[in-house]
Formats: structure tokens, C-alpha cells, sequence
């Protein structure tokens, strides 16, 4: 699946975690990217005190204020296409760590027969057994 990393899809990779009360689903290097992210955003849009003020409500949890935090971002990424490139660039390396994490395999045996199990990020998952009629 592609995403569209827009404003508001970079917002909420970077502020997500904080509004819902911790890290949620993120892995361990997604959190740390998230974390630069965060930096990433807080140095460009520092000065501006309306800004400030939003991210800093953001951060005490206040889903409300994320939108405002949008558009300042918004606003940043039209003016510096470099710096909006390279915030995508790291909401992409967080997406796509927490992906790859999501898919875990785990071999169960039970009376000598071996099932492998995975788990994946998918609609439909087939799983099947071989009968052997003697």
C-alpha cells in the first residue's frame, strides 16, 4: 500500500503517539525516527509562537491543536520543498519499519506434523494441512 505523505499523514506519524498516550504500535526504531521527526518539525517551525504554542498542546495530548499543527507544517513544506522532502523521506522510513515489523513467523509443531504461522497485514490468509488417507 502507498501512501500519500501529505501534511497532516506527517503530522500525525510524528504527534500520533504522543495525543494516544505512548508509542501505540510503533516499533522501537520507528519510535526513534519518530522522535527525529519531531525534532525535524519543532526546529523549522520555531520562532513562529502560534506554532509553538499548537505543538506544545499537541504534546500534552490535545488532538484538537494537531490540525493547527498541520498548517503550519503545510505552510513550511510549500515554502521549502527540500525540507518537505526530507520529512517524507523519514515518515516513509518510519512506515515502512513498522510494516516490516508487523510480519512475524512462528512455527508450531503438534504430533509430528509442523505448521508455520505468519503473521501479515492482509485481508485473507490461507492456511492449510495435508491429510494423508492410509
Amino acid at each position: 500500500m502507498i501512501f500519500e505523505f501529505t501534511a497532516a499523514k506527517i503530522a500525525e506519524i510524528a504527534f500520533g503517539g504522543i495525543i494516544e498516550g505512548g508509542a501505540g504500535k510503533l516499533t522501537e526504531i520507528a519510535i526513534e525516527k519518530a522522535n527525529l521527526l519531531r525534532q525535524k518539525i519543532w526546529a523549522k517551525l520555531q520562532g513562529n509562537a502560534d506554532a509553538e504554542r499548537a505543538i506544545q498542546a499537541v504534546e500534552q495530548g490535545s488532538e484538537s491543536e494537531l490540525a493547527q499543527v498541520t498548517e503550519y507544517l503545510q505552510a513550511c513544506m510549500d515554502q521549502e520543498p527540500a525540507f518537505a522532502e526530507e520529512i517524507r523521506m523519514i515518515a516513509k522510513e518510519i512506515q515502512i519499519s513498522n510494516t516490516q515489523d508487523n510480519s512475524r513467523t512462528q512455527i508450531n509443531r503438534d504430533n509430528a506434523k509442523g505448521y508455520q504461522v505468519e503473521t501479515v497485514n492482509s485481508e485473507s490468509v490461507q492456511f492449510g494441512d495435508t491429510i494423508n488417507n492410509h
